[in-house]
């Protein structure tokens, strides 16, 4: 499966939870903790497995979801996601991203958390998120929409739709962004990087 995602930068959040429950169905809340890890390839050249020339390594994560649903039933999960990731840039200068995601639920992370450090993987780092989700449909599938307060980075709206392939591509990337512009924000509000090289931007800063 391929998910096909926009994130912006949002600035009023009371503004766009509004605009988004206009039009979007409200799914509910979520806590998501995840922890990255990262094996080394030692590569000279580009990485064959992500697209993003400056990674030379493999990127895998924990994720540990508290759901609250609007029927204020709960649920907990813990997930093992690896991704291929690519960033691709429209010729507008819009920058979205291409993933092709593999992910399966855990009965016991932290036997698998083990074994990725005996095996080679490091902690990388971690980031938290609250997020509020709605969902909408589009011509091409369900779009999913996250608000997300990303601690230390402030708040997020990320878009996405999951493909079987990337067909349509330009077309969903297309509906991504009317679906930005809907809730409120610009295609300028866009953000072009990963939310790790965010993190380590700070981190270099601090």
């Amino acid at each position: 499966m391929y998910e096909i995602e926009l994130k912006a930068h949002v600035h009023d959040k009371n503004r766009t939870v509004s605009l988004i429950n206009s039009f979007a169905d409200y799914c509910g809340t979520t806590i998501k903790d995840d922890e990255y890890f990262h094996f080394e390839l030692n590569l000279k050249n580009e990485n064959p497995i992500s697209k993003i020339p400056h990674e030379h390594h493999i990127t895998c994560r924990l994720r540990h979801e508290e759901y609250t649903f609007p029927d204020n039933s709960t649920k907990t999960q813990d997930l093992l996601t690896y991704k291929k990731k690519e960033r691709r840039t429209n010729a507008d200068g819009t920058t979205y991203e291409v993933n092709e995601e593999n992910e399966t639920v855990l009965s016991e992370p932290e036997a698998v958390r083990k074994l990725l450090l005996d095996t080679g993987y490091t902690s990388a780092y971690t980031k938290h998120k609250d997020v509020m989700q709605w969902k909408t449909k589009t011509p091409y599938g369900e779009a999913h929409l996250e608000l997300c307060g990303v601690q230390s980075l402030g708040d997020f709206l990320e878009i996405e739709v999951v493909a079987k392939n990337c067909d349509n591509e330009n077309e969903i990337r297309k509906e991504l962004e009317n679906l930005i512009i809907k809730s409120g924000l610009t295609l300028s509000d866009i953000e072009k990087k990963y939310y790790s090289e965010l993190l380590k931007e700070i981190n270099n800063a601090g």
